[in-house]
């Protein structure tokens, strides 16, 4: 099993992007009411230490930190050490300074007082100098580290999710929550870590240089002190974590939500139309009460707490400074004790300081999600090869398929739900027949694309190619020769040229790339297109960018057929399309159809539709009907035979052939 402290050997350079993340609890904060009080069950040391063995988030992330970065950590840990250890010697060279001024007043600066005075301000001179130099190199170093941490979280992640072989982890209700949280890390600044990380721990490097201070004066004052401060400092930590646990409430994810409506440019319209803009107003206010009330009634509940510790805090310090004045009137302190003793007193409290707590909760937030994407895309390991020596050149070379693709006694159902999508179907598919599949909504279409590219695999049966089972054969050399167009086709905000070469990324930057990409975009009937664009295939499809354009439904349905008609081009044997062109009207989605049927004539063509229209001059349709086979021939064959096929397509086709006669 992976874990997020085996540094990963690539690094992705994706800096984050504005933007707070949610708070959420993950250490072991427990809230619970009690005759309507709400009593707070604060840490205790060895409840940390229990945390820290079940490797909470806070740890798995410091120390995830430390194995990527160790010598950056080490020198940064060095470094906050050092302005400590420079901010307790200058406080001892006051003192000096206090102490030597009045001799060297008295005897003059040439005195050996004086010579003694000017060696204190110069070593104070240094120490600036040098604590400058430290601070300098301590902001350098922090904000180096908060870079290259992002940059290796963000690998990790992209890593993770890009070797998935295939869309298993995605399509897992638990695990495709896992994938949404991470897929906001660039929004959600993990570097922050680092710098919650330097708050705490600078904060106790300061707090513990002045108990030494204190130390040096009265020990007993500085255990006292001690004490005293960090039991203020777990009360804080309660009150951060309390913060926490109501941020990951179910109160403060709706208002999260309705925020977002009414900050996102998608819900724009709809909010306006429909004058939802009060509801939505209304509902934040409400979820946000929430969470503020229960923060309200937990603090009440504390006040007596924070009050008792209020009234140590100021006996202690009282205590200790009135020590002080009865000290120095017996003539048992001098004037530089008294002030190393009251910068120590200043200092002692950030013991206390818990304000990097909840930079680190941010940063340290994902850290769990990753694992577990992690862990199982490890579980999801690509096939092996099997027998790939035995079919030469796999993929595009070898040209497959060259006889046929079978499907056979295949069952496939999707996590989560208990009907399977498929049991015991079969299919022969033969090599260089164009096969439209049709079906209502539902019927497992789309389900049979992702078995025949791969994309799923089944639980029982196989799928074999020329006889030889997918699972022996390596994924991306038969995906290679595989041109795949689904409805949900992904709009990239890039270039026209690209959209339509990625259909044959590895010559993307050919020679003849593109004249290649114009005459794909042609075939596919996007030539016009294409040409009409401000600055052609270069052009960015999208108005976000400068020069960029925004396309119509239909525009983008042709660039994605362009990007199949590349994949041809390139060798593809096998063309799937799954209802790419839904947002063309009927008549358009046949005369298309057609087009792709006769550009890809012996070509092995899978057509899926819920249009049964639309793909009559398909060699052969297959008629998909709760998962299985129902009905299987020619456009004739069908509507002779009369069944399901016969009438959907005779209701469906009703306008479409009375426009065809009048025509």
């Amino acid at each position: 099993m992976l874990s997020l402290g085996d540094p990963h050997p690539s690094t992705v350079g994706a800096l984050s992007a504005g933007g707070r993340p949610r708070l959420t609890l993950f250490d072991p904060l427990v809230v619970t009411e009690r005759v309507g009080r709400v009593s707070l069950v604060v840490w205790t040391l060895s409840e940390r230490q229990k945390s820290r063995r079940s490797a909470g988030p806070r740890w798995i992330a410091s120390k995830a930190l430390a194995r990527a970065f160790p010598g950056l950590v080490a020198l940064w840990i060095v470094l906050i050490g050092l302005t400590g250890a420079l901010s307790a010697a200058f406080a001892l060279l006051v003192a000096r300074v206090v102490t030597q001024l009045p001799r060297a007043v008295r005897d003059g600066f040439d005195s050996l007082a004086g010579n003694d005075l000017q060696s204190t301000l110069a070593a104070m001179a240094l120490v600036l100098v040098a604590d400058a130099v430290v601070s300098a190199g301590r902001v350098f170093v922090q904000a180096d580290l908060y870079r290259r941490y992002e940059e290796y979280l963000l690998a990790r992640v992209m890593a993770a999710t890009l070797s998935a072989p295939g869309l298993a982890l995605f399509e897992d209700p638990t695990f495709a929550d896992r994938i949404d949280k991470t897929a906001v890390l660039a929004r959600e600044e993990p570097g922050d870590l680092v710098d919650g990380l330097a708050e705490k721990w600078g904060a106790r490097v300061q707090g513990l240089a002045s108990a030494v201070l204190v130390a040096t004066v009265w020990p007993l004052a500085a255990v006292l002190l001690a004490i005293v401060w960090i039991l203020v400092g777990r009360r804080l930590q309660a009150d951060y974590r309390l913060i926490e646990a109501e941020g990951g409430s179910l109160a403060m994810r709706r208002a999260g939500y309705l925020k977002n409506i009414a900050l996102m440019p998608t819900w724009a319209k709809e909010l306006r139309i429909f004058g939802l803009a009060g509801w939505v107003a209304d509902g934040y206010r409400r979820h946000r009460s929430v969470v503020i009330d229960h923060l309200a009634t937990a603090r009440r509940v504390n006040r007596r707490d924070w009050v008792l510790l209020l009234v140590a805090v100021i006996a202690s310090n009282v205590a200790v400074l009135l020590w002080a004045a009865h000290a120095v009137i017996d003539g048992a302190m001098s004037a530089g004790a008294v002030t190393v003793l009251v910068q120590g007193l200043v200092g002692v409290g950030m013991l206390a300081n818990q304000e990097g707590d909840l930079l680190i909760g941010y940063g340290a937030s994902r850290v769990p999600d990753v694992i577990e994407v992690e862990n199982a895309v490890a579980t999801l390991a690509e096939r092996p090869a099997g027998t790939i020596a035995a079919l030469g050149a796999v993929g595009t070379a070898a040209g497959l398929p060259h006889r046929e693709i079978r499907l056979e006694q295949v069952t496939f159902s999707y996590p989560g739900r208990d009907a399977p999508v498929y049991a015991d179907l079969d299919l022969r598919i033969e090599a260089g027949q164009s096969l439209a599949i049709v079906g209502l909504n539902g019927a497992g279409k789309t389900t049979l694309a992702k078995l025949l590219t791969g994309l799923e695999t089944p639980q029982g049966g196989r799928i074999t190619i020329d006889g030889i089972a997918v699972s022996e054969i390596d994924p991306l050399s038969w995906r290679r020769g595989v041109a795949a167009i689904f409805q949900d086709f992904v709009h990239y905000q890039l270039s026209a040229a690209d959209n339509i070469g990625f259909g044959a990324i590895e010559h993307l930057h050919d020679r003849d790339a593109s004249d290649r990409i114009v005459e794909a975009a042609s075939r596919a009937g996007a030539g016009q297109l294409l040409a009409e664009l401000p600055d052609g295939p270069s052009t960015p499809l999208s108005a976000g960018f400068a020069g960029g354009v925004d396309l119509s439904g239909g525009q983008w349905q042709r660039i994605a057929l362009a990007r199949a008609m590349r994949a041809v081009q390139a060798g593809a044997k096998l063309l799937i399309l799954d209802e790419p062109t839904a947002h063309l009207d009927v008549r358009a989605e046949a005369d298309l159809y057609d087009r792709f049927l006769d550009l890809t004539h012996g070509l092995t063509t899978i057509v899926i539709s819920h249009r049964f229209s639309t793909v009559r001059h398909a060699d052969r349709i297959v008629v998909l009907d709760n998962g299985r086979i129902s009905e299987d021939g020619s456009h004739e064959q069908l509507v002779a035979a009369g069944g399901t096929y016969a009438r959907l397509f005779s209701k469906q086709a009703m306008r479409y052939t009375d426009a065809e006669r009048t025509s």
